[in-house]
């Protein structure tokens, strides 16, 4: 579903991403972690064309998103994005939040797209707000509404950008739920990750990927990589975050 090719990044002369080499296939769920500033967030936002690989080959659906041809409009119609701070329209309410795409990009009618909208927003316990502007929501509730509405473009890829960061800590294990439960229902779903939240990543996701200064350093089954991490700098990042 997802392969990097010796992918590097640069940012002027700050390589952010060093031959990155990865196949993530079709329904597994991935983590990354990893500290602050070592990759995770690049990596992600590559897949979906938010930022440009400097050289390499990224394949999203056998698709070489790194080719200049490439219409990414169309790539990113099959990749749902959760980013860290929400990004709904605060003049558009919760309903509309997730009818508008659904409606302009996929041509869905709007009694066909308002039926969709609410079942979604019934599965992450947000359908009783459904006429709600986001001004009138707490954060958790509308990072559910962000999955939601990326949920309703049907993506065969999920990427989730640190999605409870921003989040008031009594929040946080209702959104991670709601994610928890896409792996189990849509096990089709290919999705990617990032997340400070070990315990999560350990009990919710099939690989754990820990990279550090630009660079993939494991990349292993999460019990496996949680029990007996091999490289030092994974060792003590574990020790620093977790009481293991």
């Amino acid at each position: 579903m997802i392969k990097f090719q010796n992918v590097n990044k640069y940012y002027g002369d700050f390589q952010a991403l060093k031959n990155i080499n990865l196949e993530i296939g079709k329904g597994e769920v991935v983590t990354l972690i990893g500290p602050s500033g070592s990759g995770k967030s690049t990596l992600t936002r590559c897949i979906n064309g938010l930022e440009a690989i400097s050289d390499g080959a990224l394949f999203v659906n056998d698709i070489n998103i790194a080719d200049p041809k490439v219409d990414m409009r169309q790539v990113r119609q099959n990749i749902g994005m959760v980013f860290q701070h929400f990004e709904l329209y605060p003049h558009k309410t919760v309903l509309e939040n997730i009818t508008l795409a659904p409606m302009k990009v996929l041509g869905m009618n709007e009694a066909e797209a308002i039926e969709d909208a609410e079942r979604r927003l019934n599965n992450v316990s947000m359908l009783e707000h459904k006429d709600k502007y986001p001004s009138q929501i707490s954060g958790g509730q509308k990072q559910r509404v962000a999955i939601a509405r990326a949920l309703a473009m049907r993506p065969s890829v999920m990427l989730f950008d640190e999605p409870t960061s921003a989040l008031d800590p009594e929040t946080i294990g209702d959104v991670l739920a709601v994610i928890e439960r896409l792996g189990t229902n849509q096990p089709d779903l290919t999705m990617v990750i990032v997340t400070h939240e070990m315990g999560f990543a350990r009990e919710a996701s099939d690989r754990t990927i820990f990279m550090a200064k630009g660079e993939i350093i494991e990349d292993r089954p999460s019990e496996e990589f949680f029990l007996n991490p091999q490289d030092p700098r994974a060792i003590q990042f574990l020790d620093q975050v977790i009481d293991r």
